[in-house]
């Protein structure tokens, strides 16, 4: 055979198809046959679930929780006093039901609002209150005061587990004192020794 010559045998190789291939039926077989049996069993499973009943009435019980308040007493000394709450309140409602009591007790004036508390994650409680905590009148004098800032950090140092310490707050400044007596710029740490024990 020569160069640039073509032999008949040649083209007939070339004009060959492939042999088809085999299917593997096996192979399928192992693949479809765990997804047929998955598929079975969550069937199964949602056909018992939908025909059974629960054993009975559920019975739902709400957790009561409770808030330690500090106020003041007839010598002076906070006391402290718990009430029981629904633990389904946010921290906000539970915050204005510190204030309410305080204010109860007289040691808060009427118009004071709590805007808005934040705490970080040093532990820190951000109260944010009206202008009303700096602007009300002291009738009691430095004694007054004392109470007064002691009884709301205790008690919401106390009502609220992840505080720490409490930093006033007015139109989101730091309030140096609300009346001259007590320094209230930085943040304030429970306050054993004014409590009764």
């Amino acid at each position: 055979m020569r160069r640039g010559t073509i032999n008949l045998q040649d083209i007939r190789k070339f004009k060959a198809k492939p042999p088809k291939k085999r299917i593997r039926y096996k192979r399928i077989a192992l693949i479809c046959l765990p997804l047929i049996v998955v598929t079975a069993l969550i069937v199964l499973f949602y056909e018992y679930a939908a025909d059974t009943q629960p054993a009975g009435p559920v019975a739902v019980t709400k957790e009561k929780s409770t808030i330690s308040l500090f106020i003041p007493g007839d010598n002076g000394i906070l006391v402290e006093k718990t009430v029981e709450i629904n633990n389904a309140g946010t921290h906000k409602e539970r915050a204005d039901l510190i204030l309410g009591e305080l204010k109860k007790a007289h040691c808060l004036p009427e118009g004071l609002l709590l805007k808005e508390l934040v705490t970080d994650s040093d532990g820190t409680m951000y109260l944010n209150f009206s202008k009303d905590l700096v602007s009300s009148a002291a009738t009691g004098g430095s004694f007054d005061e004392i109470t007064t800032v002691y009884a709301i950090i205790n008690s919401f140092l106390a009502s609220f587990r992840d505080a720490r310490r409490v930093q006033f707050l007015v139109d989101w400044q730091p309030v140096y004192t609300l009346h001259g007596i007590v320094y209230t710029f930085l943040p304030m740490e429970f306050n054993k020794q004014i409590t009764e024990e």
